[in-house]
């Protein structure tokens, strides 16, 4: 394990949990900043969307990540359940649960520390951003009420389209 002396900065630091300064510096390379950022020890998390295009790559990272214990997939698409099969064979100590359907979205939230929600439809033909959004805003609107009701003090991550709205 790295230790840190005060003042100094390092990226490094964020896989050992400690709080460590991250430097800004503007073009001209010249110090305009320091802030200190914590780091999320989640031991369960949540992903809510997992079967699909952004969720299951993100759902392997955090199988691989060394600060969670327990994953919960969560999706409408009973594709899920192959995700969290395909995860399960990764060399890791994190326990995955898969979850479909609005019936077992409590079961997935219950103790979470970490919610992250890349839940969406994609942009399709002729619909446009507005559409999209007002769908999107919709089912973001479901899962973050649920995770009021099931796992209040999670901090949650909003990853869907359109991203930029």
């Amino acid at each position: 394990m790295m230790q840190l002396s005060a003042g100094q900065t390092t990226r490094a630091g964020a896989f050992t949990g400690q709080r460590v300064g991250v430097q800004a510096v503007a073009r001209s390379g010249a110090a305009k900043a320091r802030r200190t950022m914590p780091v999320v020890e989640a031991k369960r998390v949540a992903v809510l969307g997992a079967a699909g295009g952004i969720g299951q790559p993100l759902s392997l990272l955090l199988k691989m990540n060394k600060c969670v214990t327990e994953l919960a997939l969560f999706d409408v698409a009973p594709l899920v359940k192959g995700v969290a099969a395909d995860l399960s064979h990764c060399n890791t100590p994190v326990q995955v649960s898969a979850h479909v359907g609005d019936a077992e979205l409590e079961a997935c939230l219950k103790g979470c520390e970490l919610v992250v929600i890349p839940a969406g439809v994609p942009r399709k033909p002729g619909m446009t951003r507005d559409d999209l959004f007002n769908i999107n805003a919709g089912i973001v609107m479901n899962l973050v009420t649920a995770c009021a009701k099931h796992c209040p003090n999670a901090i949650l991550e909003i990853i869907s389209n359109p991203v930029n709205s």
